[in-house]
């Protein structure tokens, strides 16, 4: 009997000891899990920080914005996006279009300016050719003109004012300012 009460005694320490032995490994183990852990989030969050740079989306809207130096006008024109600055940073679009500024950029919408030394395309002059009213497309000055259009309206049935003020010639901004004086002769 005293043989089974000090194997007894022996099996119980025995294993107190075993069990001691693996909480330690299993608290070893889950620290290192834990830090494991700690070191993904952290990889993680350096992920992120990069990937959260802003990029333009497939369905943004673009528009190109033109500063005219000589006559003070800006025009915008929207189109679609060009394919290839889908999924690129306001970085890159400034590499690929380095001629143009970034004036606006979100990953919803990009504008590029420019300025440009000369004037719109929206100055017109009206003049009197030798039967009709001519109107001239103003280029880059008032000595750079181009026949625009070729009108049937008739210099016999102008007063003779109209036909004073066409001589010296009738500047008009805008395509639809032009429109208008246009129909004022008819």
């Amino acid at each position: 009997m005293k043989r089974i009460v000090f194997y007894s005694i022996l099996i119980f320490i025995f294993s107190i000891g075993i069990g001691y032995y693996y909480s330690n490994l299993w608290k070893k183990e889950n620290i290192s899990a834990i830090e494991n852990e700690n070191t993904i989030v952290s990889q993680n969050n350096i992920t992120e920080t990069v990937a959260t740079e802003e990029k333009v989306s497939y369905d943004a809207s673009f528009a190109l914005k033109k500063y005219y130096n000589q006559c003070g006008h800006s025009e915008i024109n929207y189109s679609e996006l060009p394919q290839e600055i889908v999924n690129l940073s306001k970085d890159e679009i400034e590499d690929l279009y380095s001629a143009w500024k970034v004036e606006k950029f979100s990953k919803d919408e990009v504008i590029l300016s420019q300025n440009v030394d000369s004037m719109c395309n929206q100055h017109y002059l009206l003049t009197l050719g030798d039967e009709n009213i001519e109107v001239y497309h103003i280029l880059k000055d008032i000595k750079n003109l181009e026949l625009y259009e070729k009108t049937n309206i008739s210099k016999e049935y102008l007063t003779s004012e109209d036909i004073v003020n066409l001589k010296e010639g009738i500047y008009v901004y805008g395509f639809g300012n032009l429109n208008s004086a246009l129909e004022d002769f008819e």
